[in-house]
């Protein structure tokens, strides 16, 4: 009924109030009505929820970022917001994500800038192997231009991801089993760092941790 009535009521009223004192005191106790109405409680609680939730979504989707992958690396991709091309600046080893030869068990470290991964061919859905740029554009369109960064930029995060094996393999082959350690031996004299390398044990640890955040129930270290 209010909402017919506003609706009548012009933009602008300008009515004339015969007696303030007794508009005043009428005003005041229409407030405390509705102010000690058990509806308003219920209101407020069910719009802050609501509003909540919204911000939860909207946080998470921003922490989350783009659910792609890679196509060749499964690498996510790094673009935020809303975006119809898929880009990775930083792409790692195919063997973080437990890429292996299916005969040797070997871990695959063909990184998605080098030469061997530009001259390769590679299976499309439809049965027919082709060359990468033609791959990517047959099956996974989104992702062109691929690897558009320089040479220099694949160096350098081959460096850090020959570093971050050699120290991190541990667990990564426990959880990939049966994943074959294969860890050439230069890698290990410039890239192992005792007493930092990971071990076996933090598998353990970051399965728990990954568990409780699934269940909302972990806590950060003081």
């Amino acid at each position: 009924a209010h909402r017919q009535l506003a609706e009548r009521l012009p933009a602008t009223a300008d009515f004339h109030i015969a007696d303030p004192k007794l508009f005043a005191e009428t005003l005041q106790a229409r407030i405390s009505d509705f102010a000690d109405s058990r509806e308003i409680p219920k209101r407020l609680s069910e719009q802050l929820q609501k509003a909540l939730r919204e911000q939860s979504l909207q946080a998470w989707s921003l922490i989350r970022g783009c659910s792609e992958r890679c196509p060749l690396c499964g690498s996510k991709c790094d673009l935020v917001g809303e975006h119809s091309r898929h880009h990775c600046a930083h792409h790692l080893f195919p063997a973080f994500h437990g890429w292996m030869d299916r005969s040797t068990g070997l871990p695959s470290f063909h990184h998605c800038l080098s030469c061997d991964t530009r001259e390769g061919t590679y299976e499309c859905r439809d049965g027919t192997w082709r060359k990468l740029e033609e791959y990517v554009r047959v099956d996974h369109p989104s992702w062109l231009p691929f690897c558009t960064e320089s040479a220099g930029t694949g160096d350098r995060d081959v460096q850090l991801l020959r570093a971050a094996w050699v120290n991190c393999r541990e667990p990564l082959l426990e959880h990939f089993s049966p994943m074959a350690d294969e860890c050439p031996e230069e890698w290990v004299k410039s890239y192992q760092e005792e007493g930092r390398a990971l071990s076996r044990k933090d598998l353990d640890m970051a399965k728990d941790t990954i568990r409780k955040l699934r269940l909302r129930r972990w806590i950060p270290p003081e």
